[in-house]
């Protein structure tokens, strides 16, 4: 008999052992593919930011495409956008709306709409465009903030992927 409940106490000891074995083991798991979540959250935000600014350095580097007898009246701080890239920044904005600043981007379309050089629909066809009277500016400290939000969430990634895991972590 005491064999027995030898026996089964060893049995009831380890089954403890184990299933606190398991659970922590199950939490580092949850921890990993939790961390591994935000790191991979972090670089589609850097990749979305990394192509809004792209497409804000386009258009700013299109303007001596555009610039012919039709357009005589920009000056070095207008900015011109067509209707494809305008359309193309605001549907990006949109579709990525979850991994886009969203206050940055929405003072950026007020103040670019405030100012919108007011042209008859035909002129604006013929141009294939607007223009923007000191858009330029608005459109490079645009894409310096996008620049600076990009290197604080590249730290922020950095700093998150060079934090140990632990067993015994709270959360």
């Amino acid at each position: 008999m005491i064999v027995f409940i030898a026996g089964m106490t060893g049995v009831l000891v380890g089954a403890v052992i184990v299933s606190v074995g398991v659970s922590l083991r199950m939490r580092y798991e949850e921890q990993k593919a939790l961390r591994y979540r935000e790191l991979e959250h972090f670089v589609k935000e850097i990749e979305s930011l990394n192509l809004l600014n792209k497409k804000v350095n386009e258009i700013l580097q299109k303007r001596d495409i555009y610039i012919d007898n039709k357009v005589n009246f920009i000056s070095m701080d207008d900015c011109y956008i067509s209707i494809d890239d305008f359309i193309y920044l605001e549907s990006f904005s949109a579709q990525n709306n979850f991994y886009l600043p969203t206050y940055l981007v929405e003072e950026f379309f007020k103040k670019i709409a405030h100012r919108k050089v007011i042209l008859t629909p035909d002129e604006i066809i013929a141009m294939g465009g607007s223009t923007y009277k000191g858009g330029r500016v608005i459109l490079e400290s645009f894409s310096e903030e996008l620049l600076t939000i990009i290197e604080d969430k590249k730290k922020q990634m950095k700093s998150l992927s060079h934090k140990p895991l632990y067993y015994f972590q709270s959360n």
